[in-house]
């Protein structure tokens, strides 16, 4: 499965905190900066805070607005050190727990994370934020079993969660579980209709459960709001090649490559599919850059060498089932059809010799033409 995107989502950060000061000015800096915070003014909010702090260095609600303004402003080795602040003052305080864990999970310190998330529930098991985050970390830690936990908890706080039945659905698909995780991308798309990603994972699900014409209809509407996802084409186009449709499937795959043209299993497909269409120009073209990218690959010369048989141009034909037989001596099939190719050029002693090599590697069809090639 492709690398999913995963959201780390964040509850609205509070601001409109009862003041507990004592102290006149502190409180009209701590006013202020709630003002200038709402008009997403950090800069002044991040001044205004630090003068109430100054005026009263136990204003805990002014750490808390203070590290999440700077949580705002991507600073968060600062913003830890508020949330521990505020911590100090106020070991209960519960959503101190659960923004210092966010902000440690953007400094990627996903240990000291889980332990903040931890102690947000702790503190107060409705926090759905904690939930949610904690998941998205035990799930990039490969631990799918825990993460669902984690995202069913914050489905039972708040069922309308589209994010928590997405990543839900990615760690059951994880799990092999593709029935489970279809419905619960489903339930996302009922939560956020349109959504590209929800679209193109659930149609994954589909392939894997073999329903291609169902994938078919999600990969149709994630390249309707994502019209330039190769991924999605390449999708849609193993699809088809499934139910047989080889010119859609074909189609398919070249949109791929015209998205992003260095798309390997694209190229794949659509040199075989060009191979299966007797589209020969076309395959030797594909197989060219396969041989590019890959030089030691004996499948792409033989198929490339069976185009070129196609296209009565024996010589090149012979030189891509030589070119196969030199990266695998035993290659049966590149000895049977290097024999062909042999055969249309009159040159009839090295089609025996390769029949024969045919036949002594195992290919079956040789035995039944020795003695008419060879005579």
């Amino acid at each position: 499965m492709k690398k999913f995107l995963v959201i780390f989502l964040l509850s609205s950060l509070s601001t409109t905190c009862f003041c507990q000061s004592q102290n006149a000015d502190a409180i009209e800096a701590f006013n202020k900066a709630i003002q200038a915070f709402n008009v997403k003014d950090f800069n002044q909010a991040l001044a205004q805070y630090t003068r109430a702090i100054e005026l009263d260095p136990l204003y805990l609600k002014a750490y808390y607005n203070r590290g999440n303004t700077r949580l705002n402003q991507g600073d968060y080795a600062n913003a830890v050190a508020d949330y521990n602040k505020v911590i100090q003052l106020d070991a209960n305080f519960a959503k101190a727990y659960l923004y210092r864990g966010f902000a440690e999970m953007k400094q990627k310190d996903f240990v000291k994370a889980i332990n903040s998330f931890t102690y947000a529930i702790e503190k107060d098991k409705t926090l759905d934020a904690a939930y949610l985050n904690r998941g998205v970390i035990l799930q990039n830690s490969e631990k799918y079993i825990e993460a669902i936990e984690d995202y069913q908890n914050c489905l039972n706080l708040r069922q309308e969660n589209p994010q928590a039945y997405y990543n839900m659905g990615l760690c059951k698909y994880k799990l092999a579980k593709y029935h489970d995780a279809a419905n619960d991308f489903s339930m996302a798309l009922d939560l956020k209709p349109g959504y590209s990603d929800y679209y193109e994972n659930r149609g994954k699900c589909f392939i894997k459960l073999e329903k291609y014409n169902e994938a078919i209809a999600d990969f149709n509407a994630a390249l309707k709001s994502n019209p330039a996802n190769a991924e999605v084409y390449y999708y849609r186009g193993y699809c088809k090649m499934s139910i047989e449709d080889l010119n859609g499937a074909n189609a398919d795959f070249g949109m791929a490559l015209q998205v992003k043209p260095d798309h390997e299993a694209s190229l794949k497909n659509k040199a075989i599919t060009s191979l299966q269409l007797n589209n020969f120009d076309e395959a030797v073209k594909d197989y060219t850059n396969l041989i590019k990218k890959d030089s030691k690959n004996q499948d792409y010369f033989h198929n490339r060498g069976l185009a070129y048989l196609q296209l009565k141009d024996y010589p090149s034909a012979v030189d891509d089932f030589t070119a196969a037989i030199e990266i695998k001596k035993e290659f049966a099939e590149a000895y049977f059809n290097r024999a062909n190719a042999y055969s249309k050029m009159e040159r009839f002693t090295d089609a025996c010799d390769d029949i024969k090599s045919a036949e002594k590697y195992g290919y079956a069809e040789a035995t039944a033409l020795i003695n008419s090639v060879c005579n």
